[in-house]
This record gives structure tokens, C-alpha cells and sequence, in this order.
């Protein structure tokens, strides 16, 4: 198994069954970002490039959809953000217009 295909952490209850499932380390970092994208009108670059290069497969479309939503927010959508989103999705449909 590589590290990009480790489960889920758990902790064990007094009992020895599953108290908790936390997502993996890498899962909780990708999180923390996708929100400080959320919250932030123009995304940094580098925050963005730090996704792209820890993001797991199955975060992808999510994150696709991130970059949408905040492509819409305005008449004029970063040409950086509508690149990655082309690049992250292979080719997906048009980006919409204002």
C-alpha cells in the first residue's frame, strides 16, 4: 500500500470496536484549504498548487466544483482558475458566461 492509498484513521473505544473514523492526514490538510479557498474572492496561486498536488483522485471532483463556484462569482473569471479547472476536469464542458 502507498501512502497515497492509506485508509482512514481510527481510534479504538475501551471496548476494542471503532469510536471514531477520522479522515487520513492528507484528507484534513485538502480541507482546510478547500475552505480558505471558499472564503478568499481570489484564491493564492499557491494554495491552489498545494491542492493540486496533494489532492487524492476521489477529492477531484469536488474540488472541480470549488473552482466553479468560484469562477461564477464574478462577469470576469480568472484565466488561472478556468485553466485549472479545464485541466483538473480533461476537458469538461464550457465554462459559463456572464
Amino acid at each position: 500500500m502507498t501512502s497515497t492509498d492509506r485508509p482512514e484513521s481510527r481510534t479504538h473505544g475501551d471496548d476494542g470496536g471503532d469510536a471514531d473514523v477520522r479522515p487520513h492526514p492528507r484528507e484534513m490538510f485538502i480541507r482546510l484549504l478547500f475552505d480558505t479557498v471558499r472564503q478568499d474572492p481570489f484564491p493564492s496561486g499557491t494554495q491552489l498548487d498545494l491542492i493540486e498536488e496533494s489532492i487524492p483522485a476521489g477529492m477531484v471532483p469536488e474540488y472541480v466544483e470549488l473552482l466553479i463556484e468560484k469562477s461564477r462569482e464574478g462577469c470576469f473569471p480568472s484565466t488561472d482558475v478556468l485553466r485549472r479547472i479545464q485541466r483538473m476536469s480533461a476537458g469538461g464542458g464550457p465554462a459559463p458566461r456572464c
